[in-house]
């Protein structure tokens, strides 16, 4: 496992090294805690290697599904059986799919996206490296930041009332899936993204 403070140039440079001695298709994970900038990372690197992003936001778990007994698991309220079926197995067959995000805040199915086979994907988001899908992944990122870092980030732009839901919530149950799963440790790579990096 590699450490490092240069987010874009560092992975980019270690992922097409990668993919020159890989078999195609190439699959990226990118983890990590909230405000670490996972999704800006995941857009520079889809730029840079015209690939398409999918987000685990998309992929949590209808309200009606969401058990207690599911709840207790780390990464419980992903819905990481249908990322897998829909969006991982296809990928590294080459297979083209369709896949629906789902709308976590309104309860509701957005419209189908058609994906053709590509050499690369990228999927971006926390709880992408549950154990149960690590070994779709090729490349994996794990990104970092201080609590004050992350504290300013959020602060920047979300409303007073997400933010608190990100402190008493969010941020709780990121800890404890990264804990649980032991998620850096497990990474190929891991940037530190706080602001005094």
């Amino acid at each position: 496992m590699a450490f490092c403070k240069n987010p874009f140039d560092k992975v980019l440079s270690a992922v097409q090294k990668q993919i020159s001695r890989t078999q195609l298709p190439f699959l990226i994970a990118i983890d990590g805690a909230c405000g670490s900038g996972k999704t800006t990372l995941a857009r520079a690197l889809a730029d840079a290697l015209g690939a398409p992003v999918f987000h685990t936001d998309d992929f949590y778990l209808p309200f009606a599904l969401r058990t207690p007994q599911r709840l207790q698991m780390p990464g419980g309220h992903i819905n990481w059986e249908r990322l897998a079926q829909e969006v991982l197995v296809p990928a590294v067959q080459g297979l083209p799919f369709l896949y629906r995000p789902y709308d976590a805040h309104a309860d509701r199915w957005k419209k189908a996206r058609s994906i053709v086979p590509q050499p690369v994907y990228i999927i971006e988001g926390t709880y992408s490296l549950l154990p149960a899908l690590e070994t779709y992944y090729a490349y994996k990122v794990f990104l970092k930041l201080d609590t004050d870092s992350q504290y300013r980030r959020l602060q920047k732009r979300e409303s007073e009332e997400k933010l608190n839901d990100f402190i008493n919530r969010w941020i709780p149950r990121e800890e404890r899936y990264f804990r649980h799963c032991d998620t850096a440790r497990r990474a190929d790579i891991i940037l530190d993204t706080s602001d005094k990096n």
